[in-house]
């Protein structure tokens, strides 16, 4: 899944702008609410550990190649070790102990490593789930190869605003009736 839209998912399911808001929201605008922020950083965190580095070093350089046909040795090792479901759920139970308010976004890093299993296909960036007790994972659609899968990852990101928006509406209809319950 593309960078941009992997923020967008993060912040859209595990901010309080997003779906873990509830009916409610985070009741401000949401590029106000630090949850949002925090969400969409977590959503990006795997990918920016492990390949803006190379990344900016490679094109930097000027070196001829593709980056991602090239991308192997310690930084393919980081990219699996981050991309894994055991390396964000550590971080969320500590988050969690320690950091409390920051716990519910970074499961935007668990939410990136189930959208990479899905939009990842065989091979170098396979989604390594259990990395590296196994070699296990899913078998998913190369998100860059299927223009399709792109278009529908992103129709379906719109829809989840647009449903939370007309769902978080109806509830402040409801609110604003006299007799109201208020849910």
């Amino acid at each position: 899944m593309d960078i941009l839209a992997h923020a967008l998912y993060g912040a859209t399911l595990c901010s309080r702008t997003g779906l873990a808001g509830g009916r409610q929201g985070a009741n401000r605008p949401w590029h106000r609410d630090p949850s949002f922020w925090w969400a969409a950083v977590f959503g990006v965190l795997p990918d920016a550990l492990s390949m803006w580095l190379p990344f900016l070093a490679h094109a930097a350089s000027g070196a001829p190649g593709n980056f991602f046909h090239d991308f192997g040795g310690g930084w393919l090792t980081l990219y699996r070790a981050v991309h894994n479901l055991l390396a964000p759920l550590i971080v969320s139970a500590l988050l969690y102990v320690f950091w409390r308010r920051l716990f519910v976004p970074s499961v935007a890093w668990t939410a990136h490593v189930a959208l990479d299993a899905v939009s990842h296909g065989a091979g170098k960036f396979q989604t390594l789930l259990f990395y590296p007790f196994s070699g296990w994972g899913i078998v998913g659609i190369a998100w860059w190869r299927s223009a399709w899968f792109f278009a529908g990852y992103w129709s379906v990101l719109i829809a989840l605003w647009l449903l939370l928006r007309l769902w978080r509406g109806a509830a402040r209809v409801r609110r604003g009736r006299p007799g109201g319950d208020g849910a």
